[in-house]
């Protein structure tokens, strides 16, 4: 009964940590709504066309920053349900099974805001983020090589796709046992592909929009 309460306050803080949308708050200050700009999407890719290279990423910086807070309140509420309940059973686990609870949340608050009409962006940014804390060193890699193919193929979704599943490979590999990192590796995998499988049909058919000469900071709105 303890855990499943802890359960729902992870899920539910990062719901609502997730649906807090950086892209969303960064094109209304510029009297815009980025849902109506470029592809559509709230996410750092739309906001780097419209706005920018500065405010792609700084929008890229939040995003993340809300993965890898939402991972650090889920571990923070399993240790706290350490101190107050040591009977509880698995504790030693509980940190980490919250923090992916919490990253999971997460995920969904981005893709689906409560905030916003459950209009979001694709919350590769988040998965960064939560991945940055749970498994530092198999993201880095990962994020090495997605830039790579962005450079290469000038598309953002190539590598961001890439990078996914490069990322849930390696952090399996490294984490293997460990069941709720694991699970959650495959989740944030299956998340981002269906999140991405317009930009997947454009790809397939030559059509997905690549990264053009972009200014660091522009006030043009894409059409």
């Amino acid at each position: 009964m303890i855990t499943a309460i802890f359960f729902v306050i992870a899920l539910v803080a990062g719901y609502l940590i997730g649906s807090i949308m950086t892209a969303v708050k960064i094109a209304k200050a510029k009297s815009k709504d980025i849902r109506e700009c470029g592809s559509g999407n709230a996410g750092s890719t739309n906001i780097l066309r419209t706005f920018g290279w500065k405010w792609g990423l700084l929008c890229l910086f939040f995003d993340s920053l809300k993965g890898a807070v939402s991972v650090l309140v889920g571990m923070g509420l399993g240790h706290i349900a350490l101190a107050l309940f040591p009977s509880v059973g698995f504790m030693d686990k509980l940190p980490n099974f919250l923090g992916c609870v919490g990253f999971f949340g997460a995920l969904l608050g981005h893709l689906l805001p409560v905030f916003y009409q459950f209009r979001g962006g694709k919350s590769v940014a988040v998965a960064m983020g939560g991945f940055l804390v749970l498994s530092p060193v198999q993201l880095l890699i990962a994020l090495a090589i997605a830039i790579v193919l962005i450079a290469i193929t000038r598309m953002v979704s190539v590598g961001s796709l890439v990078g996914t599943l490069i990322t849930s490979v390696l952090v399996i590999i490294k984490n293997f046992g460990n069941i709720p990192l694991m699970v959650m590796s495959v989740v944030v995998l299956i998340i981002i592909v269906i999140a991405h499988l317009p930009n997947i049909q454009r790809i397939m058919a030559g059509r997905e929009r690549r990264l053009e000469n972009i200014e660091w900071e522009s006030g043009q709105n894409e059409e």
